[in-house]
């Protein structure tokens, strides 16, 4: 959800098909001495079969401005986002939100410090685990602080870091939740490629309903390797607990693994995977064993004209019960530069919910939108 320029949020590396620079076709922006300001609008319309999973078909339309301002002298990154989401036939299922995020990477002569802080409004749908069946999206408002010091010596990185994070749950579920983390990364590297990780974390939840607060525990040991930008991957593995206040503990094997691959200068393809209790990014009493699975492709068919495609598969098995879930979901798009100013992107998008609790459902989604920079 947070563009590249972020210090604290950025988890990509810093040149992909999809962010490599072309001069000829990128915003110049507006520049201000160190500073880089990027504005950006965007409008589309599209069509959606089946939205929220429940509602008719629809024609829709959306608008959303943002703005990136950055300072990489500074190491400042700071974003703003709002996005108005219309549906001409279905209007219960309208909605609107908005993204703010602001980070701060200090370099010292041996160690990073990154400080960010965002705050999100998001609408969740009936294509997301652990949602609730409504008739129209439910609205999650979230803030998010993040710490950590990247300190290297030699061949060895030590990096703490803390995590405070919200998430207020409107009705009808009406639930807050708070996550107070920590953890502490060491990475061995005996050469330039590759590292043995070893990753502790603990968080602490705390919810506004009685009897769901709960402490997690997660080890990992592994190995990462960088063939410089050719190829790279992730694999590691260990053990993950939850003490819930109420009931038993759980104690599930964790696997983390991804796969990057640039087989040309024109073409990257991304693969990873997980299994692990819950996913870290969402805030929700529910609590469940995830296991998850995602592929992606992009393809320079012009140095103005990018494919892309993903999938993935996503599946999780409820704790103290038989209730599971499944999620599926495949997207295309096109974008087509045709200036410095303009760009098109075309979408299809299918996401398909499977559960034993739930209706089954699924949505075809077909978006045309474009953005004007200066």
């Amino acid at each position: 959800m947070l563009p590249n320029g972020i210090p604290g949020f950025n988890s990509t590396p810093e040149v992909t098909i999809l962010t490599r620079q072309h001069p000829q076709y990128d915003s110049p922006g507006i520049r201000w001495g160190a500073w880089e300001i990027d504005p950006e609008l965007t409008a589309g319309t599209g069509y959606d079969s089946n939205p929220n999973g429940i509602a008719s078909p629809s024609a829709t339309l959306n608008l959303g401005p943002s703005l990136l301002v950055q300072n990489t002298a500074l190491g400042i990154g700071a974003y703003a986002a709002a996005q108005s989401q219309n549906y001409l036939q279905s209007p219960l299922q309208n909605s609107n939100s908005n993204t703010l995020a602001l980070g701060e990477a200090l370099l010292l002569p041996h160690n990073t410090l990154v400080l960010a802080l965002a705050r999100l409004q998001t609408q969740e749908t009936g294509f997301a685990l652990a949602s609730i069946s409504t008739l129209r999206p439910t609205t999650i408002t979230g803030t998010e602080f993040r710490a950590s010091d990247k300190y290297t010596t030699g061949m060895v990185t030590l990096t703490p870091e803390f995590t405070y994070a919200t998430a207020v749950t409107a009705s009808p579920a009406n639930l807050t939740a708070t996550n107070i983390g920590g953890g502490l990364t060491l990475t061995f590297t005996p050469d330039a490629i590759t590292s043995l990780v070893m990753r502790l974390h603990a968080s602490n939840w705390r919810f506004s309903k009685l009897g769901q607060n709960a402490n997690d525990g997660t080890a990992l040991i592994g190995l990462s390797n960088d063939a410089e930008r050719l190829w790279s991957f992730r694999l590691l593995g260990g053990i993950a607990t939850r003490l819930p206040a109420i009931g038993k503990s759980q104690t599930v094997p964790v696997i983390e693994a991804a796969f990057a691959w640039m087989p040309s200068e024109l073409t990257s393809l991304d693969f990873s995977a997980a299994h692990e209790i819950e996913d870290p990014e969402r805030l929700d009493a529910t609590s469940y064993t995830l296991t998850e699975s995602k592929l992606s492709l992009a393809h320079e068919l012009r140095r103005n004209i990018i494919l892309t495609a993903a999938a993935s598969a996503t599946q999780a098995d409820y704790f103290h019960s038989p209730l599971t879930e499944t999620i599926l979901s495949n997207a295309e798009t096109i974008t087509w530069r045709l200036n410095r100013q303009f760009k098109f992107v075309t979408a299809y998008t299918f996401n398909d919910r499977q559960a034993n609790h739930l209706r089954a459902a699924n949505e075809h989604v077909v978006t045309l939108t474009i953005t004007w920079a200066p």
